[in-house]
């Protein structure tokens, strides 16, 4: 069965059986299907926190192919030039928070049919948010968090020049939000994992182009996540349904590319993640070396 039609099958079956445990009340039954993922929520190291003296001593100027190497496998950041940018006392902010454990916390959203994973520090009691690159327009920010019944089917957003574009739960339509507001940038850094990509071979201009023409035409659509499958996908500038990663999805599209790397009629962030179209600045509580 060809993947496309898994997993419009998957989604079909979750709306469903997200109707069934609605009527039949089933809390307890949610509760324990989000702790039965627990361990694919967040992904530690296999390997120890290595001493960043040596390295963080030398200028800039000086660091070879192993020192970056070495610096994304503490610190989760693969771009250079956010690496260059950032102090010594940045980076090991970076590399202990790739490390940190924490405690793990389900949020329920939309009515109990979703949860969504936070990180809690141990040591305070309050939301752990790990730190992030500097963001750019047009870049996306994917989580594998938010999970309905078993399944992570995480979230995605849209970053704009003073904000973050995103459609975010069922009954809501699509809509700006500032950058540090609390469903902001903050609501991904306290997340157990998360991804910032860019798209490659594309300058600042050009990505810039994009998020703002995002911005002018992809507000105020109803959350639908039968988009692609009782409408059509490519909907243009003029869309009628989406939700989160569709939308991300719709703004690059109308900018001539297609993120979706499978090529379904649905886009999950997953799908995003693993799009050729995208450069991996910075990788968060997944698997350095393999991804979502």
């Amino acid at each position: 069965m060809k993947a496309k039609t898994v997993k419009k099958l998957q989604i079909i079956v979750a709306v469903l059986l997200a109707v069934l445990i609605l009527f039949l009340g089933g809390d307890l039954f949610l509760l324990i299907t989000a702790l039965n993922v627990d361990d694919d929520a967040r992904v530690l190291p296999a390997y120890e926190m290595a001493d960043l003296s040596a390295v963080l001593g030398r200028s800039r100027d000086e660091w070879q192919d192993e020192d970056y190497a070495l610096l994304t496998a503490q610190t989760g950041i693969f771009s250079r030039d956010a690496l260059r940018k950032l102090s010594a006392a940045d980076i090991r902010g970076f590399q202990e928070a790739l490390f940190y454990e924490g405690k793990l916390v389900h949020e329920v959203v939309s009515e109990g049919l979703v949860y969504h994973d936070m990180l809690f520090d141990t040591r305070t009691g309050i939301r752990f948010y790990a730190p992030i690159v500097e963001l750019e327009p047009g870049d996306v920010l994917v989580t594998s968090s938010s999970h309905l019944f078993g399944w992570r089917h995480g979230h995605a957003a849209l970053v704009l020049e003073n904000g973050l574009l995103q459609s975010a739960v069922i009954g809501t339509n699509s809509s700006i939000c500032s950058m540090g507001s609390s469903i902001g940038v903050p609501w991904f850094q306290s997340a157990p994992n998360f991804m910032v990509l860019r798209l490659k071979g594309a300058d600042a201009d050009a990505r810039k182009k994009l998020a703002a023409d995002a911005a002018k035409y992809l507000v105020g659509v109803p959350y639908h996540f039968t988009a692609g499958i009782f409408t059509p996908k490519d909907q243009g500038t003029e869309p009628i349904d989406t939700y989160c990663s569709h939308l991300v999805w719709q703004a690059y599209k109308n900018a001539g590319y297609d993120i979706d790397s499978d090529g379904g009629p649905v886009c999950t962030p997953r799908d995003i993640a693993n799009s050729p179209c995208f450069e991996v600045v910075q990788m968060y509580g997944f698997d350095l070396t393999k991804g979502w």
